[in-house]
């Protein structure tokens, strides 16, 4: 065998890490990436094929931000990469916090926690590789990446410490058309072609959602609808960034398309979602 055929038996090999039956393609075309044209579809199943990941399993899901397509994964889909890599030699990490004792090594780093730990200053994350001498070594601090939802609220540790190993993974293993839910905050997402307020009030005459109240009359709204109006404001960029948040999850909710969607019909996980992407992109405007 010719060294040329083993490089495209290689390539073989890896896009063929999952295999999708055409019914199974189908189903993903009605489902997780319902948003996708026939090229958006082709590039989503090569990703998905290509690392692994399942979509099924939720390891791999389509989304358009601001008509970007873009491809997300999680820390688990990253590590679940790095777990199937001959060369990987393990993962160390931990979130450091004031009165800890930290040095950074160009083999590692030294870590000792406080007698008395404070708040959270970051997290650190080193990948191993057998086939490198240094460790990729990355160190998220916690003010740049916290988000205003109730999931960082609950676990800041476990948030910051998904940031700082996502990005470590991702650096390690060259991974590449991926983007995690972890790093949304970093990345600066282009802008809609169309206008925004002309975009939101297309959407507003299709009624195919329920726009967050302008009644004064506080009493009126739900808790949720409190906490993304305290967000989105009067912004017209940020209420089509609300509206195309809800017009994804109602698909991906399988809500018919005569049907309303609403913030309180999301659940619990789509709306600390919906709440860390709208701080982001306020943060970014």
């Amino acid at each position: 065998m010719s060294a040329n055929s083993k490089v495209v038996d290689i390539n073989k090999n890896r896009e063929e890490l999952i295999t999708f039956t055409e019914e199974e393609i189908e189903t993903i075309k009605r489902t997780v990436a319902s948003e996708a044209n026939t090229d958006e579809l082709k590039m989503f199943l090569h990703v998905a094929k290509s690392y692994g990941l399942d979509p099924f399993n939720k390891e791999i899901f389509f989304w358009k931000v601001k008509g970007k397509p873009t491809i997300m994964t999680s820390r688990d889909g990253y590590l679940k990469i790095a777990d199937r890599h001959p060369q990987y030699d393990g993962l160390v990490s931990d979130v450091v916090r004031k009165n800890d004792s930290f040095k950074r090594k160009s083999d590692g780093i030294e870590h000792e926690y406080g007698t008395e730990r404070g708040d959270i200053v970051g997290a650190y994350a080193l990948v191993y590789r057998k086939d490198r001498s240094y460790p990729v070594y990355v160190f998220a601090p916690f003010e740049e990446y916290r988000s205003d939802t109730k999931v960082w609220y609950k676990y800041p540790s476990a948030m910051i410490l998904k940031v700082a190993e996502s990005m470590a993974l991702k650096r390690s293993f060259s991974v590449s058309g991926l983007v995690s839910r972890e790093e949304m905050d970093v990345q600066q997402l282009e802008e809609d072609k169309e206008s925004p307020t002309k975009k939101f009030k297309k959407q507003k005459e299709k009624k195919d959602y329920i726009d967050v109240k302008e009644s004064s009359a506080a009493e009126l709204l739900s808790q949720r609808e409190k906490e993304i109006k305290s967000i989105v404001g009067k912004s017209p960029k940020l209420k089509n960034d609300l509206l195309n948040y809800l017009e994804h999850a109602k698909k991906e909710n399988g809500i018919a398309e005569n049907e309303k969607m609403s913030i309180n019909k999301l659940d619990d996980k789509q709306f600390d979602q919906l709440k860390s992407i709208l701080q982001t992109f306020k943060r970014l405007a």
